[in-house]
């Protein structure tokens, strides 16, 4: 399972001026609906809302993970947003967040959401990785570097 297969230049956004939590969850949202991947963006906010209270996203490194399953999404949709300033996520490491890989995952496949957290977990933990979405110029160039790296298993400079 690889995060550029289920990755678009339609759900990458390179400083997204957001202010808070509660906009980062409703603009993912919108995207989804954008994406036509999703016909309730009530339920999907709701759903992403229930995990923030039941735990934060904020991983830590200035990454939040916010992901819910919801039964409209046929399959897997990631939406990356690069922050034009951090925010606070309540992080685990208390630190403000700059990077959100939002994951909305299909209820009818459970499993689908462990395997693509680990995968990204994974990836978050090569530096070349965040570096290349902090210092990305495009959206296109910065797909083809995730997808260089996915292929390739290097790290990204």
């Amino acid at each position: 399972m690889k995060l550029t297969d289920h990755l678009t230049k339609t759900a990458i956004f390179l400083d997204a001026d957001l202010a808070d939590k509660t906009a980062v969850l409703k603009y993912i949202v919108r995207v989804c609906e954008q994406n036509r991947v999703i016909e309730t963006p009530e339920m999907l906010y709701q759903g992403l809302v229930e995990r923030e209270q039941t735990m934060s996203t904020g991983v830590g490194k200035g990454i939040g993970f916010p992901h819910t399953a919801n039964p409209e999404v046929r399959d897997t949709f990631v939406v990356l947003l690069r922050l034009a300033a951090p925010i606070p996520f309540d992080a685990l490491d208390n630190q403000p967040v700059d990077l959100i890989l939002g994951m909305i995952f299909p209820a009818s496949a459970p499993g689908v959401h462990v395997r693509m957290l680990a995968r990204v977990s994974r990836l978050c933990q090569n530096p070349g990785f965040l570096d290349a979405i902090r210092h990305a110029d495009s959206v296109a160039g910065l797909l083809e570097q995730i997808r260089t790296m996915e292929n390739n298993n290097t790290q990204l400079t």
